[in-house]
């Protein structure tokens, strides 16, 4: 099911839009349920961001392999447009959505990097906070109250 060739992707509007491609994105933890994302800028650019979603399961692509295996973002490469995809529809989806003992409906995201891309599957949608720059990104790591 990751990455799942029947996806269905829509633009997940954000801060992050129009960040320079390829934009790099590293996992800074997963705690309590919640994953931690950095998404940083290709140089000259300098914007860098923290993600935190809550997190069921997730799973890294290397980028040339999933680029390559047809799941294309949705609509093609991403092209420095609208950074986070949410499904539409996909198997882990309808999976999951049967599996949960609560009915609670689950939610699908994409977060695309140049090395690594990331697919998350939880319940709720990404906090997103912007960093002065990289270098304040690349040194950050979750704290006392990120981990609640």
């Amino acid at each position: 099911m990751f990455p799942d060739p029947s996806s269905r992707w829509r633009p997940y509007p954000s801060i992050i839009d129009g960040i320079e491609r390829p934009p790099s994105a590293f996992v800074q933890g997963l705690w309590r349920g919640v994953l931690h994302l950095i998404v940083v800028a290709s140089p000259p650019d300098h914007r860098a961001y923290r993600i935190g979603i809550s997190c069921e399961i997730f799973a890294g692509f290397e980028e040339m392999i999933y680029s390559v295996s047809g799941q294309g973002h949705g609509t093609g490469m991403y092209d420095g447009g609208v950074y986070i995809k949410e499904a539409e529809s996909s198997a882990l989806l309808n999976a999951y959505a049967t599996l949960d003992p609560v009915g609670r409906r689950p939610r699908h995201f994409l977060f695309v990097g140049s090395d690594y891309c990331y697919e998350v599957l939880g319940f709720s949608e990404p906090a997103i906070e912007a960093f002065r720059d990289a270098r304040e990104a690349y040194d950050w790591r979750p704290q006392q109250e990120d981990l609640r």
